[in-house]
C-alpha cells in the first residue's frame, strides 16, 4: 500500500500519531480502490471513516499535520463530488449516480463543518 497521508515534519516522529495514520491511509486506499471499481457510495463512507479518524489527532503538535490531512481527504471527496456530477448531468448524464452524488455532498458539507 502506497502512504497518501505521510510525515515530512514531526518534533515527536509519527509516535503519537503512528496508528491513527495507519487506519487514515488504510480507508484512504480502499476509498481509492472503490473509486476505481465505480463503487462511490463505499469511497466517499472509506473517506468519511479516514476523515474522522484525523478528528482524533488532538495533540498540540499534531494539530498542523490533522488540519492537512483534512484538507487532503475533503479535497479527494471534491473530487468525486464533481465527477458524480458530471456523470449526472448533461446529455449523456444518468441518475444512476444520483444517490452517491447526493451521498458524497450531505459528506462533504458534514466534512466542511467540522474544518
Amino acid at each position: 500500500m502506497n502512504d497518501k497521508i505521510e510525515l515530512l515534519k514531526c518534533p515527536k516522529e509519527g509516535i503519537e500519531c503512528e496508528d491513527h495514520r495507519l487506519v487514515i491511509n488504510r480507508d484512504y486506499c480502499a476509498s481509492q480502490n472503490y473509486m476505481h471499481d465505480k463503487d462511490y457510495s463505499r469511497s466517499i463512507i472509506a473517506l468519511k471513516n479516514a476523515f474522522h479518524k484525523t478528528t482524533e489527532l488532538n495533540e498540540t503538535s499534531c494539530l498542523n499535520c490533522a488540519r492537512l490531512f483534512r484538507s487532503t481527504i475533503t479535497e479527494s471527496l471534491e473530487y468525486i463530488h464533481e465527477d458524480l456530477l458530471n456523470m449526472s448531468t448533461g446529455f449523456l448524464g444518468t441518475k444512476r449516480f444520483q444517490s452517491s452524488f447526493e451521498l458524497a455532498g450531505n459528506v462533504l458539507m458534514e466534512m466542511k463543518r467540522e474544518i
